[in-house]
């Protein structure tokens, strides 16, 4: 008895020794956080409790980020007692090394930290777990960030496990949050079984993933470690998983396969079509790279006559024509789609394009109906349809993106449908469709969601119009000149890029300047386009030929002057916007896509930029209206004028020769009052 007792005074010292010296780590980290606070408010050079940026909205902005929000979740943090203090310190840390990361160089950049920081504060003070749920749904890439603060809520295994669907990258590099918990290996199945490529990666090496993933019991994931032992991590056999599973291949025939694009694609595009299970994330991603580099191969022949620019799609069915269509829609061009169109149609075999839509199981569907509204096609699609059909396929449409794991991403694809319809019966087909579910919505957070699209839209009574969207619209229709002008000054920046487009695109738009009202100044690696008489306006465009170089040299003269661009220009391919995009700070107030705007894309500028206004296209830009529409809006500026969205897309308009080719492509270009997808975004993570 006294042993017993021995071993159980020597286990309480132990645990109160552990408590007493975990509690003093909580109490460091507390000051340490503090003392990064104080470290952030003396970057300009005074303390006193508030960050100094050029503009006294960016000051209130990144002081509320750095200081306020932060001090909130840490009171948070230390005030409630159902966190143990292993949490504590987990999310003490979280906080102490985002703060830890803020410097001189990126403290403008506050708007990266504020999307992680108020979603804490929403984990912290939200208790209805399912409202939660839907929040962390909202950004995934976002929530992924913030795991130590909802990894013991109950829906932390439910979103892990689809947001793995959605980016398994994400999910498997933040695996080390929540491998002590009982469900990681369901986690890493579930990334096995949907991302296979994914995986592989971690089996170039021995670590704690690929130990869990050779341990595993479950049978889909013994199968994707067999094709490791097999055929090693350099093979892309585990793209074929699916028909690996079933039994229609061999891990030796999927290896085969899977060396040449030609068989690997062919193969693709029949495995689709009976249905994919397993290794549908990898699968979708080989499809998109396979598919692009045949699109991108019409889009360069566009000079040519269409026998020859359409000669790869010869001997593809209307399922690959299909497939060709749906996996390259950031990428392909209007005359590339519409070529690619009418071959498709000619080749459907149904009675009915519903039929044919079915055969599919509608994959990727909603990207098609989206395309085809975009292009003006969609009634000449749905001709080729019964009644019943019609009313059939657009139930199917609207229906359901709740359960989505990117529902925000599917909304965005359905309001963006909506608006290029111009087709009054067809509106109308879409409109029924989605009141009638609406009126069936029970939940709270879908009503939220569907209600969105409803006021985005401009859809049903008017009691059903948000006021947040409403309000958020008309700000939008007129951008003050004092947003776009800080210190007296407007400054741009320009990004081209190193290819034929680029250059020729850059030639062209130093001859639109070559004017009176402006000089252009050569600096080896980049150019300054300033103007003359009127306001002050300062333009930055690297050149194409130093494009790396270029846009390094503006952006270290930017961070010398602590002077950020207020309208941000990407002229290139969507493959090329992440550099336009990552370069975004606080300060830009207009971002003009020069290509596709998607969901992804636009969702990534209000990131860094949540108060822009962006100009997109419905597909690629071209210079004939890029230059144009630049020059227009630069000689707004510079007359002192605000920026009339509305009256400047109109006289746009009419500068382009009606049935040109700039003034058809003219109508793909979407101004920020119009831009439904970004009212949608921004709307619905603010009423959430």
């Amino acid at each position: 008895m006294t042993k017993y007792f021995y071993y159980f005074s020597i286990y309480v010292l132990l645990f109160i020794s552990y408590s007493s010296l975990a509690s003093d780590q909580v109490n460091e980290l507390i000051k340490s956080i503090k003392n990064e606070q104080q470290r952030i408010d003396q970057l300009d050079k005074k303390i006193d409790g508030s960050v100094t940026l050029k503009s006294d909205i960016q000051s209130k902005q990144a002081t509320y980020v750095y200081l306020d929000l932060s001090r909130d979740i840490v009171v948070n943090i230390a005030q409630d007692f159902s966190l143990s203090i292993d949490q504590k310190i987990n999310q003490l840390k979280t906080i102490e090394n985002s703060l830890n990361s803020v410097g001189t160089r990126n403290i403008h950049l506050y708007t990266q930290f504020s999307p992680s920081f108020e979603l804490v504060l929403k984990i912290q003070e939200i208790k209805d777990t399912r409202r939660l749920k839907n929040i962390l749904n909202s950004n995934v890439l976002i929530s992924l960030d913030c795991i130590p603060f909802f990894i013991n809520y109950n829906i932390s295994q439910s979103f892990l496990l689809e947001a793995v669907h959605v980016e398994p990258s994400k999910v498997l590099e933040n695996y080390k949050q929540f491998k002590h918990k009982a469900y990681s290996n369901y986690i890493l199945d579930e990334a096995a079984m949907i991302a296979p490529m994914k995986i592989k990666t971690y089996l170039h090496s021995w670590n704690s993933i690929h130990k869990q993933i050779k341990e595993s019991k479950n049978q889909t994931t013994q199968v994707m470690y067999d094709i490791y032992e097999e055929v090693g991590p350099i093979s892309r056999a585990y793209i074929l998983l699916n028909d690996i599973i079933t039994n229609r291949l061999s891990i030796s025939e999927a290896h085969q396969i899977s060396k040449t694009d030609k068989s690997l694609f062919k193969y693709l595009i029949q495995m689709q079509s009976n249905g994919v299970k397993y290794g549908s994330h990898s699968c979708n991603e080989a499809l998109k790279y396979q598919c692009l580099k045949k699109v991108n191969i019409i889009n360069d022949l566009h000079e040519e006559n269409g026998i020859i620019r359409f000669r790869i799609l010869e001997n593809l069915n209307s399922n690959e024509i299909y497939t060709l269509i749906v996996y390259s829609e950031e990428e392909i061009y209007t005359s590339t789609f519409l070529g690619m169109y009418n071959r498709l149609v000619n080749k459907i075999t149904f009675e009915s394009n519903y039929e044919f839509m079915f055969s599919l199981k509608f994959n990727k569907f909603r990207t098609f109906i989206k395309m085809c509204a975009g292009y003006n096609m969609l009634d000449d699609f749905i001709s080729k349809m019964g009644e019943f059909e019609k009313q059939k396929l657009f139930d199917r449409l609207v229906q359901g993106i709740e359960h989505a794991n990117d529902n925000l991403n599917s909304a965005v694809t359905l309001v963006d449908t909506y608006g290029s319809i111009k087709s009054v019966p067809t509106k109308l087909l879409f409109e029924q469709s989605i009141l009638s579910y609406y009126s069936k919505v029970e939940y709270s957070d879908v009503q939220k969601l569907y209600g969105s699209i409803l006021s985005v839209c401009n859809i049903g009574d008017a009691s059903l119009m948000d006021e947040t969207i409403n309000r958020q619209r008309k700000e939008l229709e007129i951008l003050s000149l004092d947003r776009i002008f800080k210190g007296n000054k407007n400054v741009q920046q320009h990004f081209f890029f190193d290819d034929e487009d680029g250059r020729t695109s850059f030639t062209h738009f130093l001859t639109t300047f070559n004017k009176p009202n402006w000089t252009i100044e050569d600096h080896q690696t980049y150019v300054i386009i300033k103007s003359v008489e009127g306001k002050k306006i300062e333009i930055y465009a690297n050149k194409p030929s130093t494009e790396y170089a270029g846009q390094s040299a503006i952006n270290n003269l930017f961070m010398s002057q602590n002077r950020w661009p207020d309208i941000v220009v990407h002229r290139g391919h969507s493959y090329f916007v992440d550099a336009a995009i990552e370069s975004l700070t606080p300060s830009a107030e207009v971002v003009f896509l020069g290509s596709c705007g998607g969901y992804n894309i636009i969702s990534q500028v209000l990131k860094y930029s949540p108060d822009a206004q962006i100009i997109s296209s419905k597909q690629i830009g071209t210079l004939l209206v890029n230059d144009r529409l630049c020059y227009t809006l630069n000689e707004t500026i510079r007359k002192g004028e605000d920026l009339n969205w509305q009256k400047l897309w109109t006289n746009l308009n009419k500068s382009f020769i009606k049935g040109s080719i700039a003034h058809k492509r003219f109508q793909d270009y979407i101004p920020p009052h119009k831009n439904l997808g970004a009212l949608l975004i921004a709307s619905y993570r603010s009423i959430l």
